[in-house]
Formats: structure tokens, sequence, C-alpha cells
């Protein structure tokens, strides 16, 4: 249910097109217009300010890998107005680099990207055998038959239910 709450406080189709021009933040020019301006203000966000510190390195004591932590960061930036996604995109290398020095900083252990999560992924040969003499039990049973036809005979007429149904007069009554 949750995840249909988003879906019904997203904005509706033209809605952009009933504010004034220039009132959205990505509808401005960007404040940070070359990437050396964006590396400043990624290395005050994320080095200086100790306030950041604990909410980077929660995402990554909660196994985010760096990368995303990044990109994150930047798309953010981005949606805020502050530069564009292609400056993001070029500083995305740096701001890596600044959220692992941090992490280095408190000792917290990151991956840099997922894949380096999933080489140190082993399954679990038990897990594994499970697995395979489920799946080789569900193929040797049958599966259920699914009609082609439909019935010979028709149901008798039920009266009408539903929130949208209207009471039947007339039908042998």
């Amino acid at each position: 249910m949750a995840a249909d709450a988003g879906f019904v406080n997203a904005p509706i189709p033209g809605m952009s097109l009933t504010t004034e021009p220039g009132n959205r933040p990505w509808e401005n020019p960007p404040q940070l217009v070359t990437v050396e301006d964006a590396l400043e203000f990624y290395a005050g966000r994320i080095i200086s300010d100790r306030d950041s510190h604990d909410a980077i390195l929660e995402m990554l004591e909660l196994q985010v890998p760096v990368e995303n932590v990044a990109s994150i960061l930047q798309k953010s930036s981005v949606m805020e107005g502050l530069h564009t996604i292609d400056v993001g995109v070029l500083v995305a290398p740096a701001v890596e680099e600044m959220i692992m020095a941090v992490a280095d900083m408190y000792g917290v252990r990151y991956a840099e990207s997922m894949d380096k999560i999933m080489e140190g992924f082993v399954a679990n040969p038990r897990a594994v055998r499970m697995a395979m003499k489920n799946l080789e039990k569900s193929m040797d049973e049958p599966a259920a038959e699914i009609p082609t036809a439909l019935p010979e005979e028709e149901p008798p007429m039920t009266e009408p239910m539903g929130l949208m149904s209207r009471p039947q007069t007339g039908m042998g009554q």
C-alpha cells in the first residue's frame, strides 16, 4: 500500500504547464556551472560538514554501495537546481572518493559498487540443494489442467450485486 502512495501524490500530466515558468528549480539556470564549482560544493558538503557524515555513514553501514550514495547526492542536487546532470556525472568519481575518505576516517567498511558486494556472495550449498529438490519435485507433478472451452450450459440468471448495480424490474418479478 505504501508503494501506491507515491503514485497517488505524483504530479498529473500537464501540471508543470499550470505554473509560472521558472518557478521550479530545474527550470532555472544552475547555480554551479563548472565542475570545479561542483567539486568545491561537494567537498564542503561531504568532507567538512560533520552532520552529513552521519547520514553517509548510516547508508554505508546498511551496505549501500558508495557509487549509489554518490548517485543519490548528485541526482538530488540536480533536482534542487544546483548543477546540471552532465556536471553531476563528471564529478561522480570524485564524490565517490570523498565518501570513501569519510568512511575511512571513521573506520566504516564499505563496498564501492554492487559488483564488489556480489563478488563476496557465496550461496549456501544446503539451500541450493533444497531449491533444486523443490524444483525437480514441482516439475514431476502434472500441471493443473486449464479449461479451453466455455461451459455448455449457461448459469441461471441471478440478481446483479455490487456497488454500481441497479435493481432489476420486469424480470419475472
